[in-house]
């Protein structure tokens, strides 16, 4: 049989009637056997494809074509952590780089391009082979913004004609599809073979699958494009020199899950590095720490049929963060008996309960290290690790989302990663910027659209507070959601969706930021997606599990309310209206046990937008349901260019020849600019966002109110301002009489000396919050909150138009001629006119300047 009858929905595809899951899992219908996948078909397919001009296409090719065929090779995913030589130098936060087990390959390496499969050199892995006619490409890097190919932007569509699983390209050549080919020369310490230690490649993300060489042997294959690959290069590792060698091809059966609102970029996009371990060492750790203040450890070590002594133990010891190194600080340490299982693998599982730690919270991120020590090798030859840990406890009672007991509102926004001159390669200098930004806006929390994000950046949130949506890589929009369509529904994909979840969650974990785990975005609803949030609510109790398309309409409606799915925790729309916001509110405001709702994308800022975000935030306000969202999105996907003589910020359809497929500038929809320049919605934002709200009591008394909108911390650490401003000039102002240091939720009165006023201006109270000390990345004096009313000018004012003489003349105008212009002064106004063009240049009125341009 053809190809595609392979994957037709009467072969392999769980059908609605079948298989769904309705409601909230009322019932479940009969799953069909899914009929073997023919790899013959698969090859004759790949080999038709591309032979016509390129020959025959070698045989480890064919598996790039096969959607059950997500890696091979690789190491087992693991949480993100370094493990350094001593205890010691895990206390200093000494890190890959204070550690000899650590060799960077970043940089530039040896590459050359090839436009299509099978065009690729033959036989470039053997270390033998002459690259001296090669270029060279930085790792990490972009091809395509650093010289071979063109970058590609589409929305919905993709770049390929969407017959899954195979890529013929929608330009004038069907067949391309780029090939990197990557080489690197390097020397390992010696120390690692005299310790006789285990030797790790790690590669951070390439896009969007690989194949591994070292010194010739194929280490294995790997796919997704956002998680990193690791194979162990022990057995194949040679004294002096190595070569390693990397295929890297831009697209494959795996890039109909990357259907993302993004560019189409190909190459190696995160860190490459060597990392050396002891035979002995921690493979795995898993840390959960809640509200409760329990600390639970759960590791597996590799032991390589080392023999355990009895008694053999993880060493562990906490510390609150910046103090590691001072053991008066220690809050805690306790040991954690290793278990053999097997001669290659041992864990160890215990709990400790912690007194007088405080509580992880976005407000205030409370962070302890906790160092984690393996017992030494018959060598005497050891590790340790340091782990940041948050204690909080994230869930949902009484249909409402929990942090810490406490009820939590999301003020967040959606982040791609984008830098406007590199692509998909996004430093750690930038991404503290954007977090930096963010927090000044009024954010606490930011969704990562629609991949794991580097890891950098999910320390970052946990150290200076973000609460993240860590969600899978699945993204399969151009296939179209109905159920006989999706790649959701289709089993023959279920491997590819259930790996992309499991290793995100495997790598994450340890992270107290992230309090929701997305099965993913627009990849439609099925078999595959039931499997990977059971998946993860059994691996993962501790979090919430949301997914926008856990809907049983196809589409998602502005206006009316959907069914709602089994597999997703909260309801999370897309592109809600108000009006819907408030239906769903009224409907199930006074249930405990409906879903609470958090908006996975609403206020799309595009062009001249975010114009009625007020609008939402009102009926958030007004319904404890209604728990926030994030807007799309944080920044314009521009990249930098040149047209006309000009810096431009490009989009689609500004690369690339005529036939390059685009969605044009629907890249452009961002708070902040390429470059980070805030766009004025960003101010809107803020406005709306701020963490207090006042109102006015009686302002002819000068009488306000300040509510606490924070949900953990009081206003102790914001000076309040408050200043009178005639037409727009301040005339008097100073710190509010009364400190106001109330707790969340709380209203605080305070009442305010005015000035006496004048009938002829226009007054305005304005009241401001500022922080009072630096924090974290907050700075002192930095913006938070403001307010702003119109003073009625009443019985204190200095004279009223009433009082007034009415047959008072106007004041007589005075001229006055300078060297190139005459200035007209009559009373508080002020005219000015150039000489030389007639134009008038200025027109202040009681110092006002009235004017922008001449007139």
């Amino acid at each position: 049989s053809r190809l595609g009858d392979r994957f037709s929905a009467g072969s392999g595809r769980a059908t609605l009637r079948e298989t769904m899951w309705c409601g909230r899992g009322a019932r479940r219908g009969r799953v069909e056997e899914p009929e073997a996948l023919g790899t013959g078909s698969v090859e004759v397919e790949v080999a038709r494809q591309t032979s016509e001009e390129d020959g025959q296409v070698p045989a480890e090719t064919w598996k790039w074509f096969d959607p059950r065929a997500v890696g091979a090779g690789r190491e087992p995913a693991r949480a993100t952590f370094f493990a350094v030589e001593t205890p010691e130098l895990a206390k200093a936060g000494a890190g890959p780089k204070g550690s000899t087990r650590f060799l960077a390959l970043n940089g530039l390496w040896k590459f050359t391009w090839s436009p299509r499969v099978g065009s690729a050199p033959r036989g470039f892995e053997r270390p033998g082979f002459d690259d001296r006619k090669w270029g060279e490409m930085p790792v990490p890097g972009n091809w395509e913004l650093n010289g071979h190919g063109f970058p590609i932007y589409t929305n919905v569509q993709y770049c390929f004609h969407a017959k899954p699983p195979m890529i013929k390209y929608r330009g004038k050549d069907p067949r391309y599809n780029p090939v990197g080919s990557y080489r690197r020369m390097f020397k390992p310490p010696a120390c690692w073979f005299q310790q006789h230690l285990e030797v790790f490649l790690h590669i951070g993300a390439v896009c969007c699958g690989c194949k591994v060489w070292l010194n010739g042997v194929q280490l294995g294959f790997s796919t997704d494009s956002k998680l990193p690959t690791e194979f162990k290069l022990t057995p194949h590792l040679s004294r002096g020199k190595n070569i390693l060698a990397v295929e890297v091809l831009c697209w494959n059966a795996s890039s109909y899950l990357e259907d993302q609102d993004a560019w189409w970029l190909g190459g190696i996009t995160r860190d490459v590095y060597l990392f050396a371990r002891p035979p002995l060492h921690i493979r795995d750790i898993k840390v959960c720490a809640g509200a409760d203040c329990l600390l639970k450890l759960d590791a597996e070590l590799c032991i390589s049929g080392a023999a355990l002594l009895a008694g053999e133990a993880l060493h562990c010891e906490l510390f609150p963060r910046g103090s590691e190194s001072d053991p008066e600080k220690r809050v805690c340490s306790f040991d954690v008996p290793v278990v053999g299982r097997s001669q290659e693998v041992a864990t160890a599982s215990g709990e400790f309960l912690c007194k007088d730690v405080s509580l992880w919270n976005a407000e205030q991120p409370s962070l302890y290290t906790l160092v984690v020590a393996s017992p030494e090798t018959s060598a005497g030859v050891a590790e340790a690790i340091a782990l940041a840990v948050g204690f909080r406890t994230i869930e949902i009672a009484h249909s409402r989302v929990m942090l810490n007991g406490r009820e939590l509102t999301i003020r967040g926004v959606n982040r791609v990663e984008h830098d406007a001159v590199k692509g998909h390669v996004v430093s750690r200098e930038a991404m503290i910027a954007d977090i930096k930004m963010m927090k000044a806006h009024n954010f606490n929390a930011v969704r990562c659209a629609h991949y794991p994000n580097d890891p950098f950046w999910y320390m970052l949130c946990d150290e200076y507070g973000l609460y993240v949506v860590d969600e899978a890589n699945i993204e399969s929009h151009g296939i179209g959601f109905l159920p006989e369509h999706t790649l959701a529904n289709d089993e023959a994909w279920g491997e590819a969706h259930m790996a992309r979840a499991q290793r995100m969650v495997q790598r994450d974990r340890n992270h107290p930021c992230i309090l929701f785990w997305s099965l993913g975005n627009e990849a439609g609803n099925g078999i595959n997606m039931y499997r990977t949030y059971m998946w993860m609510k059994r691996q993962d109790p501790t979090r919430i599990v949301q997914y926008e398309n856990a809907r049983l309409e196809p589409l998602w409606s502005s206006d009316k309310v959907e069914t709602i799915d089994m597999n997703t925790d909260v309801y999370c729309p897309m592109y809600p209206s108000p009006a819907k916001l408030r239906a769903y509110a009224e409907l199930h405001e006074g249930s405990s046990c409906e879903r609470p709702l958090v908006m996975c994308e609403y206020m799309h800022a595009q062009g001249n937008s975010v114009g009625g975000f007020r609008q939402y935030w009102d009926e958030i306000d007004s319904y404890g349901i209604l728990q926030g969202g994030f807007i799309w999105d944080w920044m314009d996907q521009g990249l930098a260019s040149q047209a006309n003589g000009k810096d431009i910020w490009a989009y689609g359809g500004d690369f690339g020849p005529s036939d390059t497929p685009s969605d044009y500038n629907f890249c452009i929809n961002g708070l902040v600019q390429p470059d980070r320049t805030p766009s004025p919605a960003l101010q809107e934002v803020k406005k709306v966002l701020q963490p207090l709200a006042f109102k006015a009591v009686d302002l002819s008394e000068g009488r306000i109110a300040v509510c606490n909108r924070y949900t953990f911390q009081s206003l102790e650490n914001l000076d309040f301002t408050w200043s009178v401003l005639a037409d727009g000039i301040e005339v008097q102002g100073g710190a509010l009489p009364s400190r106001l240091d109330s707790s969340p939720g709380v209203w605080q009165e305070v009442t305010i000396a005015l000035p006496r006023m004048s009938c002829d201006f226009e007054y305005h109270l304005l009241v401001m919050a500022h922080v009072r000390t630096d924090s974290g990345l907050e700075q002192a004096g930095q913006e938070v909150a403001w307010e702003q009313w119109q003073l009625e000018v009443g019985h204190n004012a200095a004279e009223t138009r009433a009082d007034a003489p009415l047959d008072q003349p106007p004041p007589s105008p005075l001229a006055q001629e300078l060297s190139s212009q005459v200035v007209v002064t009559a009373g508080p106004l002020v005219a000015t006119v150039e000489l030389s063009s007639g134009l008038l240049s200025g027109l202040k009125y009681h110092g006002l300047e009235l004017m922008s341009t001449p007139l």
